[in-house]
């Protein structure tokens, strides 16, 4: 709503203009844009589902301090929103709350980001099947977003579920009142 969008122009402006422009040093001063990215992210991971296939015996440890073996060769399947929408982990964990990651306690929780089939904190590997453009992804979405509030102040918009995702559509854009 329009809270958060006067928020996220003003943190993106500022950092805009304290760097000169819109670099990688500017968005590392922009806490409330990345955790709204990591945060949409995690309510809706664009990839659900995960599977593979056990290459040695694991034990699995859960969230309630549940066990679960999984032995060499069997087949294990992930299904994300289980991980990123666990209630407790996540406080409110079913509702976008767009500072959830902001802080200390907040950067502690980041590494209960599953969306790129790992934990958002782990490097991707050529052993593992986390995805491989995971850091690029969080840094174009941070962009975008960055792009967005320095020409736009706030937008409404509709969203529903679509396909097997979400669609949203643009209802209207209020441009910027102020530059970078």
């Amino acid at each position: 709503g329009p809270s958060l969008h006067s928020q996220l122009a003003t943190e993106i402006r500022a950092a805009v203009a304290a760097e000169g422009d819109l670099t990688v040093a500017a968005l590392e001063k922009m806490p409330l844009t990345k955790s709204v990215v990591w945060e949409a992210l995690r309510i809706e991971p664009p990839v659900a589902f995960q599977y593979g296939k056990a290459k040695e015996d694991l034990i699995v440890r859960s969230s309630d301090n549940k066990f679960y073996i999984i032995k060499k060769d069997e087949m294990i399947f992930g299904y994300q929103p289980f991980a990123t929408k666990d209630e407790l982990v996540f406080a409110d964990a079913e509702k976008f709350v767009p500072d959830r990651f902001v802080g200390s306690d907040g950067e502690k929780l980041v590494q209960n980001v599953y969306w790129s089939n790992g934990r958002e904190t782990d490097s991707p590997t050529v052993n593992d099947k986390q995805c491989p453009g995971k850091d690029l992804v969080v840094l174009l979405s941070r962009l975008v977003v960055a792009q967005f509030f320095l020409r736009y102040d706030s937008f409404t918009c509709e969203a529903e579920k679509f396909l097997l995702g979400s669609k949203t559509t643009f209802t209207s854009l209020t441009k910027a009142t102020s530059a970078k």
